[in-house]
């Protein structure tokens, strides 16, 4: 078909448009002799720097640079030397380590590199110069000699450094820096660091620590124990940390731990260096440990395992005497049937006690520390349901969320958080549903007088007058209505209830009906029953368990019976004249709910 004189008007800007789309062809010279990155468009340099500004990096983005250059590059068998490179102000802010890569063609489309710690503003750009095959051009390639090179266009990048990172600061500023006191738990030992970093923490910070013993305080950091490269995080305060666990010591000697940073401004010469480059523990005392700590972790020292000793001396005192007392009885029978004159024969049927090995159980501080020390653990989940009666009660409930988190390793979920709040109270219905549907959730239902009063007038056998500052009493008793009601949840084994113990509010006269009560339906005194709580959240055994629960958490104890003697104490809300009874309409003392 021929195209009419009349049509071009009409053709001609389609055919432009398809020869403009079209990419241009590969010279026909020797492939391994040109630089492909010359065929790169000046229009499409934006989409070969690929720069986070999140992760304060700068990638090569090979795919932006469009077929020829992918095309060419997998044909080549040459070395690149690909580097980051900035103007007369931003170049100092450059190491070579960081921020060169060098390698073959065809790895720099499957493996573009990343380049990071680009924290101090300015321009940079990128810099990619053509090697050639010969690994020992490496040199050259370097120094620029015999090579060919293509510059990008410049990106700028603003300044991401910490106003305190700078020299002025680091004089006399001690609060950017904090040495935790390390702690020894058993043979190992946990250090702690904090500090204000220079920039964002990033996946790419990371801190090489050395481990040192020593016969004494003095000495310590001369013999190197271990070493390692650890990651650096961002603990809850916002500010930089690390922590290192040793591995298993050698006891009766000093150890201090020396931290060394990667970061970008600890490595630059051409900046003052911030004090936190370099940090150094105090030298702690880890003891040794009795041999048999090595078949009993829990035995940590003697005095520790003295009822053991005596156990275990007992025992064998008691199997001797047995056998000496069979041994008697044998010769004493075989001396008597040898003698033909005696008349009185003893009757022994020579039975011996068999004694069965003990089934083998787990201890209390053994089992805590598999939380502590294994982060891949997995924590209880537990959804905390609570009727906030008085502002000691709410508070009281606190303490036991923080003993749950922190002595029971278990994830609490509370109606009642603050963070949460918005989202709970658009739709605790639907809040709730999600704990429901995941069968690793324990839903614990705390019994008291508010909380029976609410079931009740649920139930509709008690009115239940509210004054006005009970802004968040619907929340619980929506979360107790759907736990009621949700079909075949209050039998499934996942839901408890719990009082405590010698409390005029959580009194056995206070304790809800069904269905939160029932065969199916635990109740824990709380706190002489934490443990049997523990070992529900966490599918275990009371009997398979030695020791004492809560050895390592006396701190955590001790919290929780101060804010439960504090809610015993608070008797404002308990009118004499009415023989005892809650008074409702006294809302002294942080009276909220009832």
């Amino acid at each position: 078909m021929l195209i009419r004189p009349s049509h071009w008007v009409v053709w001609l800007p389609t055919l432009w448009g398809l020869g403009a789309a079209l990419p241009p062809a590969l010279p026909q010279q020797d492939i391994n002799t040109i630089n492909c990155f010359d065929l790169v468009d000046e229009s499409q340099w934006d989409l070969v720097l690929g720069l986070n500004l999140t992760t304060a990096s700068l990638s090569v983005v090979v795919s932006g640079a469009g077929p020829p250059v992918i095309t060419c590059l997998n044909r080549q068998t040459v070395r690149y030397l690909v580097s980051v490179v900035g103007d007369t102000t931003s170049q100092p802010y450059l190491l070579s380590e960081l921020h060169t890569w060098e390698g073959i063609s065809g790895q720099l489309v499957r493996d573009p590199p990343t380049f990071p710690y680009l924290i101090y503003g300015g321009r940079y750009r990128l810099q990619f110069t053509h090697c050639g095959q010969d690994r020992n051009m490496t040199d050259s390639c370097r120094e620029g000699r015999d090579t060919k090179t293509v510059f990008s266009d410049f990106v700028n990048i603003q300044p991401s450094v910490n106003p305190w990172c700078s020299p002025a600061q680091f004089t006399g500023n001690t609060s950017l820096l904090s040495l935790d006191t390390p702690a020894v738990k058993g043979t190992t030992t946990v250090f702690h660091f904090s500090f204000s970093p220079c920039s964002t923490v990033q996946p790419y910070d990371t801190a090489n620590v050395t481990l040192f013993s020593a016969d004494t305080r003095e000495e310590c950091g001369q013999e190197v124990t271990a070493s390692q490269s650890v990651e650096i995080f961002t603990n809850t305060a916002g500010e930089a940390a690390i922590m290192y666990q040793s591995p298993d010591l050698a006891g009766d000697r000093y150890y201090c731990l020396s931290v060394t940073l990667s970061h970008i401004s600890c490595r630059l010469t051409t900046l003052e260096r911030p004090t936190h480059c370099w940090l150094e523990s105090d030298a702690v005392w880890v003891p040794a440990t009795p041999i048999i700590a090595s078949i009993l972790p829990f035995c940590t020292s003697h005095f520790a395992c003295a009822w053991l000793y005596i156990v275990v001396g007992g025992s064998i005192s008691l199997i001797l005497s047995l056998v000496m007392a069979i041994t008697c009885v044998r010769c004493c029978e075989r001396r008597d049937r040898n003698n033909s004159k005696q008349r009185d024969e003893v009757d022994f049927p020579g039975e011996v006690i068999s004694l069965a090995p003990l089934t083998d159980r787990r201890g209390w501080a053994e089992l805590h520390k598999e939380w502590e020390s294994r982060e891949e653990k997995a924590r209880g989940k537990i959804l905390l349901l609570y009727s906030p009666d008085t502002k000691l009660f709410k508070e009281l409930q606190e303490a036991f969320k923080s003993f749950l988190d922190l002595a029971c390793h278990c994830d609490i979920y509370d109606l009642f958080d603050d963070a949460l709040f918005d989202t709970i109270a658009l739709d605790p219905s639907e809040w709730l549903q999600e704990f429901v549907n995941d069968k690793d959730v324990k839903i614990v239902v705390m019994s008291s007088i508010g909380a029976y009063r609410r079931q009740q007038a649920l139930a509709g056998e008690m009115p239940l007058n509210l004054p006005d500052n009970s802004l968040l009493d619907g929340l619980f008793t929506s979360g107790l209505r759907f736990i009621s009601s949700y079909p075949g949840l209050a039998t499934s084994g996942r839901v408890a209830t719990a009082r405590f113990e010698m409390l005029h509010l959580t009194e056995e006269g206070h304790k809800l009906g069904p269905p939160l009560s029932g065969p199916d339906t635990r109740e824990f005194l709380i706190p002489t029953q934490l443990h049997e709580l523990f070992c529900w959240v966490h599918q275990l055994k009371p009997l398979d368990l030695m020791g004492k629960p809560w050895v390592n958490y006396h701190l955590e104890m001790q919290l929780l019976q101060d804010a439960l003697k504090l809610v015993r104490r608070d008797r404002t809300v308990m009118d004499r004249s009415c023989g005892g009874q809650p008074n409702f309409t006294d809302l002294g003392n942080g009276v909220t709910m009832i």
